[in-house]
């Protein structure tokens, strides 16, 4: 296997390379100061049920494929997600502690399940690093742990392309309009945090907002022959005592 390159990259090949990425993002020399899961029981549990319900949807092509799960990296200075091949996302507290509520989270996360659902975060990492390394790191090349350590430092810079993007905001319209939080909770989040060029959180810089943009997600949500979720439904109580007021 070793020196042998490939082009495409399925399921399988994806997996491998996200599970070789979470075990270098949870190497403590590393620097990513993952939350251990045993220490923060309660809040992980409230995540992972979120994630499992937007999995569980005829919208996520492949939620019976991959091992969906989030992992808190703390760092409340850095307002930032990223989701890694196999359907791993890792989420900074600092974004967790700047969303005003339960119906953002879940905007954010089915965004960037996306990402993963599709090949559009497999293939942005071949145009960033390259097949042959991506090739690399499947294999037992003695540049593997390298070029890993490179994708992981990557990934929470690493921009998204206007077409990637809006199939992501259409996407989690299209599963969380499906539920009970307001439907609104993306559209929310990125006028909140890029409606400032000057004040653009870390997550949406990589996911940039513009006038487009904001007007496409509207007409996602309310051109819907079936009402997006249910109005006001931020469920603000629930996401402070779950998950902000059990944070370090």
């Amino acid at each position: 296997m070793v020196g042998q390159s490939k082009d495409e990259f399925d399921e399988a090949d994806q997996i491998m390379i996200g599970n070789a990425i979470s075990i270098m993002i949870s190497e403590p020399s590393n620097g990513f100061n993952v939350l251990a899961e045993e220490d923060y029981q309660e809040v992980y549990v409230h995540l992972n049920t979120l994630v499992n319900q937007i999995t569980n949807t005829v919208t996520v092509q492949r939620r019976d494929h991959y091992d969906w799960k989030i992992s808190i990296l703390e760092n409340d200075d850095e307002l930032n997600a990223f989701i890694v091949p196999g359907g791993h996302l890792y989420i900074c507290s600092g974004l967790l502690k700047f969303l005003q509520g339960e119906h953002e989270l879940v905007g954010m996360i089915a965004h960037e399940i996306a990402y993963a659902d599709s090949d559009n975060l497999i293939n942005q990492l071949k145009i960033e690093f390259g097949s042959k390394s991506l090739s690399k790191v499947i294999s037992d090349d003695p540049e593997s742990d390298a070029i890993i350590l490179d994708i992981a430092n990557a990934l929470g810079g690493m921009t998204f392309n206007e077409k990637a993007i809006n199939e992501a905001d259409q996407f989690c319209t299209d599963i969380v309009c499906e539920f009970e939080w307001d439907g609104e909770g993306l559209l929310s989040l990125i006028k909140r945090g890029g409606g400032d060029p000057l004040k653009t959180i870390k997550w949406l810089q990589t996911r940039p907002v513009t006038d487009i943009r904001i007007d496409e997600l509207t007409d996602f949500i309310h051109n819907r022959i079936e009402v997006c979720g249910v109005s006001d439904s931020i469920y603000y109580q629930r996401y402070m005592e779950k998950i902000i007021e059990r944070l370090p």
